[in-house]
């Protein structure tokens, strides 16, 4: 995760399972060109002013985009197995 573009990001990488989140949409947007990334690695792009939530639980990440108005612009989520330590 981070915060330097003035945006609001979901890129995935086809070569790993990192995710890059981005959440710098709380300020002045920039308007950005994102035509040279890859379609299938652009989960989500907007350019707006919003913001990102995050919720963790041991076996769950919840992240989801939002606009000003608090209406949900993108969702993603992922999860693990527990592995018992016995």
């Amino acid at each position: 995760m981070n915060g330097h573009d003035h945006c609001l990001q979901h890129i995935s990488s086809l070569n790993s399972e990192i995710q890059f989140l981005t959440s710098g949409g709380g300020s002045k947007s920039w308007g950005g060109d994102v035509s040279w990334w890859k379609p299938e690695e652009m989960k989500f792009y907007y350019d707006g002013q919003g913001f990102m939530s995050v919720h963790v639980i041991e076996t769950e990440l919840n992240i989801a985009f939002y606009d000003v108005f608090g209406n949900v612009l993108h969702k993603w989520n992922t999860s693990k197995q527990l592995h018992s330590t016995l």
